[in-house]
């Protein structure tokens, strides 16, 4: 590109130094060059008053005309020179530009974050790390468990997929993929994931401290204490080998070595909100009331909102204090923490009904039943299709499984709703019958409701039926949750929509109290449900009979 030409200014004056006033500028567009001019400008106009005159014969008159044009230019030089004196007050000077921070910098922020125990702020710095390097393994297998503890665990699944996905042969990637499929009740495939984890790396504690917590959720207790043992003999100072260590006991009934085994774990991290409350709860489980009440104030000192620990601390209150005040605001502020814990809500219906404010104590039962159905319902895993005896009375499915889908969430923003896509099980595989049939489930766990599409389906042998089932969600009774008989019509096809809206999860005491609050409140027709709800549980329970027998009595 070519330069600007000059600009040549030229202003008439009566100098004896010359006839023009001649200003020369390289540039005429920057805004040095404007003030250059609006300067010399200034020079130029004073100089034709100030300049030394030769005396004439003959006196000469000023004219108005040039006068006027004179008091113009000097206005507009004043004015523009005020402009650009402005600008530079407000801008003084042009910023530099901001250091960008590394991947690495934020990794170590999260990582100092962790150790502090303000977990929340160290998932956010990891996943700026991540949007800085997004094929850094190291800091998605971090974010991943911390997601877990944070009760996220649908996130915490996919980042440790991703992990996978960016390095297949991480050992610490498949151990975070077993510790997020066991918290979100997928216990196979944990094991599966941790025993990758294993044979990837056999010296990698962690991977088998959540193998031994995997198998300890399914009552395999050899091989549960075998695992967390070979993690703390890989690695003494690894937190997750003495945490899990103190699960598999805690589960075991065995709370005085649990309480020995968390505190080991606390002392080499004393900052996990989580840990100390698996103290309490075992020191209360002891009889120590005391010293578990200072565990859950220790945890919320950490995690002012830890909704677990404010729940636990009112629990305490509640049942081995008999503190009803205390209980109360415990739970309200376990509510705030997470206004979709349900045995939040549990625990304040009980402390209004022991207060005998039946108004207050009826809604938060309700809630309470809502909250943790729906809780019980996410724990949803597969959806399945066997065929069964037309009219057995076994309430479990065969294993004659023909069709199979696992649930996942539809999104990251939408974990209540999972789908499930169907295809041919193993039994029917190469079955030219089975080849085209299909299908989908989507379920809305906030309230029951489900849609179930099928098409393709062969037609069976007389005395036969489809039936669909749920993987990890039950009835009230115990029994595995069913669509009952389904009937395709001509083309092989079933298109239903269904409700599960009480499955086994809430706690009995919330149904047969909400239906007494009813009976106190004269409103017997909608105890009934809820006393033989709670029969559902346990044919046996005396609260829920002696309810049935009090409205009975009223009509």
């Amino acid at each position: 590109m070519n330069p600007a030409p000059p600009v040549t200014i030229k202003l008439r004056t009566t100098n004896l130094l010359g006839k023009y006033c001649v200003i020369i500028l390289p540039q005429p567009s920057s805004r040095a060059t404007l003030t250059c001019v609006v300067k010399m400008l200034s020079l130029c106009i004073v100089a034709m008053y100030l300049e030394p005159t030769i005396p004439r014969n003959k006196k000469r008159r000023s004219s108005p005309l040039r006068v006027m044009i004179l008091l113009i230019l000097i206005f507009a030089s004043l004015y523009v020179y005020a402009t650009i004196q402005q600008e530079e007050v407000e801008s003084p000077f042009t910023p530099t530009p901001t250091p960008t921070r590394s991947a690495l910098s934020y990794s170590a922020e999260a990582e100092e974050l962790y150790l502090q125990g303000r977990l929340e702020e160290a998932i956010t710095a990891y996943k700026q790390a991540i949007a800085l390097a997004p094929d850094n393994v190291m800091a998605y297998v971090p974010l991943s468990r911390l997601l877990v503890l944070e009760r996220e665990v649908f996130e915490g699944i996919v980042y440790a997929q991703k992990a996978i996905e960016i390095a297949p042969e991480n050992a610490p990637a498949w151990a975070a993929l077993g510790m997020a499929y066991d918290w979100n009740g997928h216990v196979s495939k944990a094991i599966e994931a941790c025993n990758q984890a294993t044979e990837l790396d056999p010296t990698y504690a962690e991977g088998y401290a959540y193998l031994g917590e995997a198998y300890a959720d399914v009552q395999r207790w050899a091989e549960a204490l075998e695992a967390v043992q070979m993690a703390l003999k890989l690695d003494e100072r690894s937190v997750n080998a003495h945490r899990n260590y103190g699960y598999v006991l805690e589960l075991q009934g065995n709370y005085w070595e649990a309480v020995e085994a968390y505190q080991r774990a606390l002392e080499i991290h004393p900052y996990l909100a989580y840990i100390h409350v698996s103290v309490g709860k075992n020191q209360r489980a002891l009889g120590d009331v005391e010293a578990a009440l200072s565990s859950f104030e220790r945890a919320i000192e950490i995690d002012p909102h830890n909704a677990q620990a404010h729940f636990e601390l009112g629990w305490t209150y509640l049942t081995n204090l008999g503190d009803n005040d205390q209980a109360k605001a415990c739970f309200e502020r376990a509510v705030e923490a997470d206004p979709e814990f349900g045995r939040a809500y549990g625990g304040l219906a009980i402390a209004y009904w022991q207060r005998r404010y039946y108004e207050e104590a009826i809604p938060n039962f309700e809630q309470a039943i809502r909250l943790t159905s729906m809780a019980a319902r996410q724990r949803a895993r597969a959806f399945y299709v066997t065929i069964e005896e037309a009219g057995a009375d076994d309430a479990g499915p065969s294993s004659n499984v023909v069709m199979r889908g696992d649930f996942a969430p539809v999104s990251l923003e939408d974990q209540s709703t999972l789908q499930a896509t169907l295809t041919p099980g193993d039994v029917v595989a190469g079955d030219e019958g089975w080849a085209q049939a299909c299908g989908d489930v989507t379920f809305d766990t906030r309230t029951g409701k489900y849609t179930l599409r099928l098409e393709e389906l062969p037609r069976l042998q007389p005395g036969q039926t489809y039936v669909g089932w749920f993987e990890g969600v039950y009835t009230l009774a115990g029994d595995p949750l069913s669509t009952g008989s389904l009937r395709p019509d001509s083309t092989g096809s079933v298109d239903l929509e269904l409700e599960a809206k009480w499955v086994k999860g809430p706690a009995i005491d919330y149904f047969y109290t909400l239906g007494l609050a009813y009976f106190y409140m004269a409103e017997c027709e909608k105890s009934y449900p809820l006393f033989e709800a709670a029969l559902q549980i346990d044919p046996q329970e005396e609260n829920a009979l002696e309810g049935i027998r009090m409205c009975q009595e009223a009509r």
